[in-house]
């Protein structure tokens, strides 16, 4: 094969016979010699006689045109013209190195790396050469087998939800021995790329096959200001564009489901977009993951930890009934302090236990009724976190109950009667500040501000098990914070007041802090990831993993635990791949240690970035790139239509051309174009044929990816129909809501991304497909109240326009309680 850039020629040699047009061209156009003009004066006696018969004295220019392009048209197509032909294997007789990235950018695309691999795999086996097929996700290094085993261990091979090695590629690449490389790359950079090209370049012929578009990354979500977000990471600094995310939270059937889809806008020239998803914090509370909705994969997914729980908690807090005097009582700082944790409830112990919140929090809470006392030990052992502060009423139930010698459940240690007073008019000793927080404690990692101080507490009775309970204390010793744990749950106490009147504390920006690490304790959120000291001589175990296409899966079975300090990054590494991880082993039960730790591929402020440029003189392709296209048949037949002109225009310059040979030669030549037109004819979509079948409809967004994602939907809803049902549905229509008719499609799907363009003139349409008994499926991409995208504002206009009843309750007969 012979290439002139993206046109090469099967049979080249053919082309030669171009150079004998010139010559064809005097040959038809030479004249024979005029003859000798004699005048004679019969000639008179044949005027105004017509010979039926004429030949032209020369051949036109334009007839002769036609048939030089006729040869031309012959030649050309008999040497085979391919149009973005792929490049061939070289003439050399060493191994062909196969390299894949295999890595996790590599999923959304995979059986087109497939295809291209295997081809490569079959031209070496026709070359009768071996391939060295190295997946970089793997490790190690290759070995030269034949083709019809290298087919057999690509057909094995799926992608890795973790990058490809590329560094440690580059020490080994030096020790192989091979003729040409093949390298079908991801077109992001992991690492040490530049090197790897390098190598491979010297050692010969090198050919790079890159994806049409490079893969999307996604950070672990975020709350801010009562909302969700996430980053979308791009490596191209290109145009608009839009990428779609999806927020999948737990079921109540034990599985999960998809609770909202919000747009990621990138900007021209951004490498970063933000996808935020309003959702009511109870269904915050639920969400497992994140992944992206088009060319998923399992770096355009992650887990969630638990740190987007804000959990159900209940507030018993003494009622302040001065207006001024609330701003400074201790229910006022608490709800403070714990909104960006929980969902409070605040009310007695009566009330705020009936809702079953996963935490309670009680500010100066006194001597509880035996009954009382005996449901929250128990409400604390089955999980429950139970968080106390200290105060004049606390004080004064440890005096009536000193007496009996019975100490207090639901207290983490035991208090001595009376408190402790630093600093003030009576007072000799001078408030006291905080001293260093206990390592192994929950509060190790914050920092300790020098303004706090501590005027008043409660002390703890000197027990021989007071100090593995203490997490926090003053400068002199004295606990600040102690917890036990009894049985699945937790009991935790200041021994300061919630408010200003004892400590400065609650002042503090430390105290918020150290609430939302005691929160961390509740059953089913995570505590702050552990840090590299922390993970020492750890082991871990998979509870859930990603696959490739970024879908949680259980993990293998058999699978070994892995040891703390492979995690010391906090993110998927070869060999590790994304999910979730549970401690497992004796240590976990530790007060305050981490036991749950999700394993992501990026972290926030992460970017991603494109492939370093190829050397020079390696050949670059584009995995999804143009197919090859030959053009030998067409030319052929381009040859055939011009012979048959030619014997048409011959005639007829002769005169031997009558009326009904002219129809004929007319009708042949629109019997031979008239099949591509019909052709070209029958690509568009012609709404009338959906009346043939029973055809669903979806209105066109104008955005391609969403229309793609509505079509393939419908089609999916068509396949279930025909197993499950008679119907049988044909190929799904999108059409446009203001011009096309809608009365022809039973069932219409429109989804809602980024708001309506609908005029009204389109919104009274569908109004009136509606009347007709039309099914209008309207998909606000949001499966919790509010829309993604769509305000409420646009909501109730088309509401109005489409005159949509008030929604009311089904009861427990109706249909959809029958179908779901």
């Amino acid at each position: 094969m012979t290439g002139l850039g993206a046109l090469a020629f099967l049979n080249p040699w053919i082309l030669a016979g171009l150079i004998v047009l010139p010559i064809l061209w005097w040959l038809l156009r030479a004249i024979p010699p005029s003859p000798k003009v004699e005048a004679f004066a019969g000639v008179r006696l044949l005027l105004g006689l017509e010979d039926d018969e004429r030949q032209s004295d020369k051949t036109p220019w334009w007839l002769l045109l036609m048939r030089c392009l006729a040869v031309a048209a012959i030649l050309i197509g008999f040497a085979g013209p391919v149009l973005n032909p792929s490049e061939r294997l070289g003439a050399g007789d060493g191994p062909v190195l196969l390299i894949m990235d295999q890595g996790w950018a590599s999923a959304p695309d995979w059986a087109a790396r497939q295809a291209a691999a295997g081809g490569a795999i079959d031209e070496a086996g026709q070359a009768g050469r071996q391939v060295l097929l190295w997946p970089l996700a793997q490790g190690g290094a290759p070995v030269p087998v034949g083709a019809a085993e290298a087919r057999r261990r690509l057909d094995g091979l799926q992608p890795a939800p973790w990058q490809p090695d590329r560094a440690a590629a580059s020490d080994v690449v030096g020790d192989l021995q091979f003729g040409e490389t093949i390298w079908i790359h991801d077109g992001l950079s992991h690492g040490d790329e530049g090197a790897l090209q390098k190598t491979l370049a010297e050692r010969g012929p090198l050919r790079l096959i890159g994806p049409e578009a490079l893969a999307l990354g996604l950070t672990p979500p975020k709350l801010e200001e009562g909302r969700m977000r996430a980053d979308v990471l791009r490596a191209e600094s290109g145009g608009e564009e839009v990428a779609l995310v999806a927020a999948y939270g737990e079921s109540e059937a034990g599985g999960e489901r998809r609770v909202g889809v919000s747009p990621a806008r990138f900007e021209a020239g951004e490498l970063t977009a933000e996808a935020e998803f309003d959702l009511p914090p109870e269904l915050i509370g639920t969400i497992t993951r994140l992944s992206l909705v088009e060319a998923p994969s399992a770096g355009g997914a992650v887990l969630a930890d638990g740190s987007l729980r804000r959990l159900p908690t209940g507030l018993v807090a003494p009622v302040v009934e001065d207006a001024v005097a609330t701003l400074t009582s201790s229910s006022h700082y608490l709800r403070e302090a714990l909104e960006p944790w929980s969902i409070l409830r605040e009310g007695s112990v009566d009330e705020v236990m009936e809702t079953d919140p996963a935490v309670l929090v009680l500010a100066d809470q006194g001597a509880f009724d035996p009954g009382h006392e005996a449901d929250l030990v128990t409400w604390v052992e089955e999980g429950g976190l139970m968080v106390r502060f200290a105060g004049p009423r606390l004080a004064a139930a440890i005096g009536e109950r000193f007496g009996t010698g019975q100490p207090d459940p639901l207290l983490p240690v035991t208090l001595r009667r009376g408190g402790r007073v630093l600093g003030g008019a009576l007072a000799w000793s001078k408030p006291r500040t905080l001293g260093p927080f206990n390592p192994d404690g929950p509060f190790r990692r914050l920092a300790i501000p020098e303004e706090v101080d501590v005027r008043t507490q409660v002390l703890a009775e000197p027990a021989p098990d007071l100090a593995g309970r203490v997490w926090a204390a003053l400068d002199d010793g004295t606990p600040l914070v102690t917890a036990k744990k009894i049985g699945q749950g937790w009991v935790v106490l200041f021994h300061v007041t919630a408010d200003a009147e004892w400590s400065s504390l609650p002042l503090s920006g430390l105290f918020v802090e150290m609430l939302g690490q005691v929160m961390a304790l509740s059953p089913g959120r995570a505590a702050a990831p552990p840090d590299a000291e922390a993970l020492l001589g750890t082991l871990w175990r998979a509870d859930l993993v990603l696959g490739p296409d970024g879908a949680p899966r259980p993990p293998s079975v058999g699978a070994e635990p892995v040891e703390g300090e492979a995690l010391t990054e906090g993110r998927a590494a070869p060999g590790i791949g994304p999910g979730l991880y549970l401690r497992a082993d004796a240590g976990a039960d530790a007060a305050g240690a981490a036991t749950r730790m999700a394993i992501n591929l990026f972290r926030e402020g992460d970017t991603l970035a494109p492939m370093e440029p190829a050397p020079l003189g390696a050949a670059i392709e584009t995995l999804g790139g143009a197919e090859a296209q030959r053009y030998g048949a067409w030319l052929l037949t381009f040859a055939v239509l011009l012979l048959l002109a030619d014997v048409i225009a011959t005639l007829w310059l002769a005169g031997r051309l009558s009326m009904p040979a002219r129809a004929a030669a007319m009708l042949a030549l629109a019997v031979l174009v008239a099949p591509d037109q019909a052709l070209a004819q029958g690509q568009g979509q012609d709404p009338v044929a959906a009346t043939a079948e029973t055809t669903l409809g979806y209105i066109r967004t104008g955005n391609p990816r969403v229309d793609d994602v509505s079509e393939a939907a419908m089609r999916g809803l068509g396949m279930a129909l025909n197993a499950r049902t008679s119907v049988e549905p044909g190929p799904p229509v999108g059409v446009v809501a203001a011009s096309d008719p809608l009365h022809l499609y039973p069932v219409l799907y429109w989804p809602l991304i980024g708001g309506t363009s609908l005029d009204d003139s389109a919104l009274e349409r569908l109004g009136e497909y509606l009347t007709g008994g039309g099914l209008l499926l309207i998909d606000t991409q949001n499966g919790a109240s509010g829309f993604s995208g769509t305000s409420a504002v646009e909501m109730r206009r088309i509401a109005r326009a489409l005159n949509l009843p008030a929604l009311a309750p089904v009861d427990g007969d109706h249909v959809l309680t029958r179908a779901f």
